[in-house]
């Protein structure tokens, strides 16, 4: 297990476990909105399996530097975990308000993020062909 998660090991059950909290609440979330398609389930599914190949990638990175003379300041594979925690733990928050928890401070959080993302979109085809 060491050497094909590098040094992610020790926090994998708290990547696995998130992913896991992940897809229930996802689930959940499709339930309650009357919005399941097996499609969108198979595409989320599809890409939580390449997500945790990139763990594996990060460690076989952190393992072919040394051998390519590369020092890497730091483990490649357990920042990448870490981070992709973050990511897990922010999508579960999401799943959570749209089913219904109202937390103020998850509101204001996810509010953030989704003016952000709407400041960054393009409005219409003309702001998409201006760009290109």
């Amino acid at each position: 297990m060491n050497y094909l998660f590098g040094g992610s090991v020790p926090i994998m059950g708290v990547y696995l476990t998130m992913v896991g909290l992940d897809i229930v609440t996802g689930y959940i979330k499709a339930m309650k909105s009357h919005s399941w398609k097996s499609a969108i389930n198979l595409v989320g599914l599809l890409t939580k399996f390449v997500t945790f190949g990139t763990i594996i990638c990060a460690a076989a990175l952190d393992k072919l530097a040394p051998i390519l003379g590369v020092s890497l300041p730091i483990n490649v594979a357990l920042i990448w975990t870490v981070l992709l925690i973050v990511y897990e733990i922010g999508s579960i928050l999401e799943n959570a308000h749209d089913f219904g928890l109202k937390v103020a401070w998850l509101q204001r959080w996810l509010q953030v993020f989704e003016d952000d993302a709407e400041d960054k979109a393009p409005k219409n085809k003309e702001e998409v062909n201006e760009k290109e």
